[in-house]
């Protein structure tokens, strides 16, 4: 290929540019670009000795951390594919995504890869955490600590694969969705002329990093040569606290977590310097999109996928919005509706082209208002119900603390709605009449739910996502315990 079709390493074009700005600030320390390029040209020579070549797939499975970090792009640094792997995973879900990834080999980062001191003069032994185990007897370890010459850079051809994440949506099997470096690269300008970007800016990271909405902070922050703030995980006080400070700059969030921030801390602006609060991967109910206007919050509502590199499209932030609002496309993409389907078409999209899974339209400016999935959409006596507007209606309620609507078989409707739904804390048990006319008094009856179940949690996974099919099954099993008289409603 050309070198007209490559670009050069991003990572070194920002250790050239700034050697001395921050990359990375990992567990209260500072990694300067020179010194994370450093040490992904070494973790890159390390894999390289180990037969990790272009094009191999490697999964890493570990917790974020300044080791992730530099694994993940040492094997980008020598045309490897990553694979990152959710690190609370089950040992069995583990073992079945590498076999499904066809994994060459597994980095483990952190305390999955860590020595055990020796003993008794007993030579050093292994973790033996039961997930440590599961990957290692699909795949070999690669580690980064063996003793080879640093990497030469390699350049990037645009149409060559640097990531596979694994997702499945809100139901079916895992599969694998393969990004490229044009993906990747238009994705992160699309964002920039979106969002704006400053040289200092901080974007905060909070999201799991085998998800597209984590994993993209990274990809961005290199291409920009900017500072990512790295957190081990979610916990409310600390993002609270981190956006309150000043330091941060933008940070990515789904609905339940800015919830459960906003809950953290005082009703109070947050500093200055926070610019934007991309608020993603899932509908963004009224109440909260209301909460952040009086508060100030600059939330930038956005549409994305794994299959797009993460944002499709944005609103600016602090713009108001609709339920299902979520603006105009980014830069290098364009929204249109194919049957009832939004269709992506551009670079951020394999082959210039998807049709989604997500329905919803597209008016005459070309701004999108997303409906949800089309395929969970409600079919009742030849109408249609969106779930998610049911939902809405639902959680404006103030006994309703979380909602999900499904259809479920009815002999004369064909389906008919049903709602699962969380209890507010201290909120007294509406009854489901008193529901269903509140529902009645927002949206068309029919759209009404039939029936209420009460549960004490939804189904959702590490980013908040519902899933539908697991509601569906609790609420057939609660149907056969009444039935067979042994749950109390």
């Amino acid at each position: 290929m050309s070198a007209m079709m490559s670009i050069p390493n991003p990572i070194l074009s920002a250790a050239l540019a700034r050697p001395d700005h921050l990359a990375l600030v990992v567990e209260g320390e500072g990694w300067s670009w020179s010194r994370l390029c450093g040490e992904v040209r070494r973790a890159a020579g390390a894999f390289a000795a180990q037969g990790v070549g272009v094009g191999d797939r490697v999964a890493l499975l570990g917790e974020p951390s300044g080791a992730f970090v530099v694994a993940l792009h040492a094997l980008g640094w020598i045309g490897a594919v990553a694979c990152p792997l959710p690190e609370r995973a089950p040992a069995p879900e583990i073992g079945a995504l590498i076999r499904r990834l066809e994994a060459v080999g597994v980095v483990l980062v952190g305390r999955l890869g860590d020595d055990l001191h020796a003993v008794e003069g007993r030579e050093p032994a292994r973790s033996e955490d039961p997930r440590r185990a599961a990957a290692l007897r699909e795949a070999r370890e690669i580690r980064a600590e063996v003793a080879a010459p640093e990497a030469a850079e390699r350049f990037w051809p645009l149409d060559e694969v640097r990531l596979a994440l694994m997702t499945s949506g809100t139901t079916g099997e895992p599969r694998a969705v393969s990004l490229t470096t044009g993906q990747l690269m238009t994705s992160a300008f699309g964002s920039a002329i979106r969002l704006g970007l400053s040289p200092q800016d901080r974007w905060l990271s909070c999201l799991p990093l085998n998800h597209v909405g984590g994993l993209s902070i990274l990809t961005r922050s290199a291409f920009y040569g900017t500072t990512v703030e790295l957190m081990a995980g979610f916990e409310a006080v600390e993002v609270a606290r981190a956006l309150d400070s000043g330091r941060v700059s933008l940070v990515s969030l789904v609905p339940q977590m800015l919830e459960q921030v906003l809950d953290a801390r005082a009703a109070a602006p947050f500093a200055a310097g926070l610019r934007c609060v991309l608020l993603g991967g899932g509908p963004a109910p009224a109440a909260l999109i209301e909460r952040c206007s009086a508060l100030g919050v600059p939330v930038s509502v956005t549409w994305g996928m794994t299959e797009a590199a993460s944002q499709i499209c944005t609103l600016e932030p602090g713009e108001p919005c609709g339920r299902g609002d979520v603006g105009a496309p980014l830069a290098f993409a364009r929204v249109d509706e194919v049957e009832g389907r939004l269709r992506i078409r551009g670079p951020i999209v394999a082959g210039g082209e998807l049709v989604t899974a997500d329905g919803g339209e597209v008016d005459a400016r070309g701004r999108v208002r997303v409906h949800g999935r089309a395929d969970d959409a409600i079919v009742s006596g030849g109408e249609n119900i969106a779930p998610g507007e049911v939902e809405a209606a639902l959680l404006a309620h103030e006994a309703v603390a979380d909602a999900a609507v499904v259809g479920v078989p009815d002999e004369v409707w064909g389906h008919r709605p049903v709602a699962a739904l969380v209890l507010a804390p201290g909120a007294a048990r509406p009854s489901e009449e008193a529901l269903r006319a509140w529902c009645r008094g927002r949206l068309a009856a029919f759209k009404a739910p039939d029936r209420v179940v009460w549960v004490e949690s939804l189904p959702r996974g590490a980013l908040g996502k519902l899933s539908r099919s697991s509601v569906r099954a609790m609420i057939a099993r609660q149907d056969q315990s009444v039935e067979s008289g042994s749950a109390s409603v």
